[in-house]
């Protein structure tokens, strides 16, 4: 039994963070380092993680087991507070960009109301969701499909990114950090987002507590691109006055 709860407790890790150290796992379960080892070795044949000197990194197959449906259901309370919050800074007449990402699904019922609104978007859902509301005039990017993330990516994508300017930018990530900046999985999705929000009047980052101080595998902005984070009420009072210190623009859902 223990041995399953450890291997839960590495793939949560994972799927969080992209990695995991050797000491992590011996610290959490008052195990040997042997014993820590065997486990990532054991998962590694599996193929849910790559091994490294003193841990593992995070696997693609990985990713296909938090599926979509399992991704918009975590922490769904406070995705929805932070959707709410988010679509308060859109007015009438705006034009705006929305990320992939199970955050920035949940700002989209609060958009319904918005007249001569504009929303471009690499997201699959959102534009489900958007589509039902007449008044809204939707614009999705073309290119490759992200299954297990229901996004679009690639080349075209961010080439039909270029030719748009937009007033806002909502955008999502992995993980942030004040030492490693936004952080995520892979390049493919934050390529299409850093073109589009390049462009755009203000950047809102639209993030649950979970993902703060928890920096995933691949560096992608920096801090200072983003106007304006929007996260919920579960983040730690600690991290609130390290980054207003750092001057971030924090709003909490």
């Amino acid at each position: 039994m223990n041995k399953k709860i450890r291997e839960k407790f590495i793939l949560n890790t994972l799927y969080k963070k992209g990695e995991i150290s050797v000491n992590e796992i011996i610290d959490n379960f008052n195990v040997t380092s042997m014993t820590a080892r065997r486990d990532i070795a054991k998962l590694a044949e599996e193929g849910y993680l790559i091994r490294t000197h003193g841990g593992a990194l995070r696997a693609d197959p990985l990713e296909n087991m938090f599926s979509f449906a399992t991704r918009i259901d975590a922490n769904k309370n406070h995705k929805i507070s932070i959707g709410r919050k988010a679509a308060k800074f859109v007015q009438d007449n705006d034009s705006i960009y929305i990320d992939s990402g199970t955050t920035l699904i949940r700002m989209c019922p609060f958009l319904k109301d918005r007249k001569g609104l504009t929303v471009i978007t690499n997201s699959l859902p959102a534009a489900s969701e958007l589509s039902n509301y007449y008044n809204i005039k939707v614009t999705i990017l073309g290119g490759n499909i992200i299954h297990e993330r229901r996004s679009i990516y690639g080349h075209v994508a961010v080439e039909q990114a270029k030719k748009y300017s937009v007033k806002k930018a909502f955008i999502g990530t992995d993980g942030i950090s004040l030492k490693n900046g936004l952080t995520a999985y892979g390049n493919n999705e934050s390529q299409v987002s850093n073109t589009i929000a390049a462009s755009a009047d203000k950047v809102f980052l639209l993030c649950d507590s979970s993902k703060i101080e928890h920096d995933s595998t691949y560096k992608f902005a920096k801090i200072s691109s983003i106007d304006y984070l929007i996260t919920d009420n579960g983040i730690d009072k600690k991290i609130v006055q390290a980054y207003k210190r750092q001057k971030i623009n924090l709003i909490i859902a």
